[in-house]
């Protein structure tokens, strides 16, 4: 008789064993941790930042320190011109970058740092290795390229390699961080870059709280018909300049422009024509302002310009050069102005006072029949308790 053989029992489903991992792999995990962590912790840091300027710095300093990249540079994505402008840089010399500054390019210039065969995760490694820079390219002005250290060696992060992370909120592009340098020339593997990448999600969200709250502010302070400052700004910055100049003893001049006959134009045409000739003067002024200038749509066909460090004869120039400019701009509808001028000396006028002096040399031009530039009977002083300050 045969033996039979035994049939083995079935034994209850164990779950498999998690593979091993090895002291590499544990080492690499335990860097994201850190490399994170450190992120993250730093990131607070931007909550208490004031001005776009401030937190762009802090998320400079950021990656350098707890990112791990002696070179950084942060650019700004500009709505207005499409153009990407650095704001903040560390381990960039001074002189790379205001040729930085002086360069800026487009995302389309970018497009050498930023091809699909380079991408890392959402971001763009550019290895020398693997990938040229193509010749006569802006990249050379727009860029800083540190010099090869005579410790490096092949396999080691190279000065021509640059790690482009975009700074995205939603469909949004706000700008990039450009990420060079790694403290330990190592390149970096994908964990680096992820955690690296959810630091840039906050640092995006940071920068477009800032940009609404600046925007916020800036409607605040302007004339939205215009575009110029609006009164309240006008009224406040008149305030500090007098007291600045009643410091200093240097003169500062303002000029009241009216619009002649602008409610018969109103009236022939429309509203909308008028708010075409008002958008048309107030570019004729924002042409001519100097840097420091400050315009203002005071009120209805009003214009009030604060000209710091400025005495009566080169007011007046500025004002006969602006009342001309107007008179010949091409506008589909002809408009002439009527301008006073006031400038401070020295002892006790207040903002209004100030105005006040402006704007009666402003009738003084209506009644010698418009048209005309009209300086104030005299210099309005300064306070005499904003001197003695």
């Amino acid at each position: 008789m045969s033996a039979e053989r035994t049939r083995p029992r079935p034994q209850a489903d164990r779950p498999a064993e998690p593979p091993s991992i090895g002291g590499a792999e544990r080492g690499a995990l335990e860097r994201e941790r850190r490399l994170l962590r450190g992120l993250l912790e730093a990131s607070a840091s931007m909550h208490d930042a004031r001005g776009l300027d401030d937190v762009l710095g802090r998320i400079a300093q950021i990656l350098a320190a707890a990112g791990g990249f002696y070179g950084v540079a942060v650019y700004i994505l500009e709505s207005s011109t499409g153009l990407l402008q650095v704001r903040a840089t560390v381990g960039v010399s001074d002189k790379d970058v205001a040729r930085m500054r002086d360069h800026p390019v487009t995302m389309e210039a970018m497009a050498p740092l930023m091809r699909p065969e380079m991408l890392l995760s959402r971001s763009y490694l550019f290895d020398h290795r693997r990938h040229q820079m193509p010749d006569d390219t802006i990249l050379e002005e727009a860029l800083s390229v540190p010099e090869l250290s005579p410790t490096w060696r092949p396999g080691l992060w190279h000065p021509l390699d640059s790690l482009t992370i975009p700074l995205d909120e939603g469909p949004t592009r706000l700008g990039l961080l450009s990420l060079d340098e790694p403290v330990d020339q190592v390149y970096p593997d994908l964990a680096t870059v992820q955690a690296l990448e959810l630091f840039a999600d906050q640092c995006a969200a940071a920068i477009l709280r800032v940009q609404l709250h600046q925007q916020l502010e800036q409607r605040a302070m302007t004339d939205s018909l215009t575009g110029l400052h609006n009164r309240q700004v006008m009224e406040d910055t008149l305030a500090r300049e007098l007291q600045r100049a009643g410091r200093s003893g240097r003169p500062c001049a303002v000029l009241f422009c009216d619009l002649d006959n602008f409610k018969q134009i109103n009236d022939r045409w429309d509203h909308a024509a008028g708010d075409q000739i008002l958008q048309q003067v107030a570019a004729v002024i924002r042409q001519r302002l100097r840097r420091g200038d400050l315009a203002a749509r005071f009120g209805g066909d009003e214009f009030v310009i604060l000209l710091p460090e400025t005495d009566v004869v080169p007011a007046m120039e500025v004002a006969e050069e602006l009342r001309r400019r107007i008179e010949s701009a091409p506008a589909p509808y002809p408009v002439t102005v009527s301008i006073g001028v006031a400038a401070s000396v020295s002892s006790d006028s207040d903002g209004g006072a100030f105005l006040g002096a402006a704007d009666a040399a402003m009738y003084a031009a209506k009644r010698a029949g418009r048209n005309r530039v009209r300086k104030a009977r005299r210099s309005t002083s300064l306070p005499a308790a904003v001197a003695a300050n």
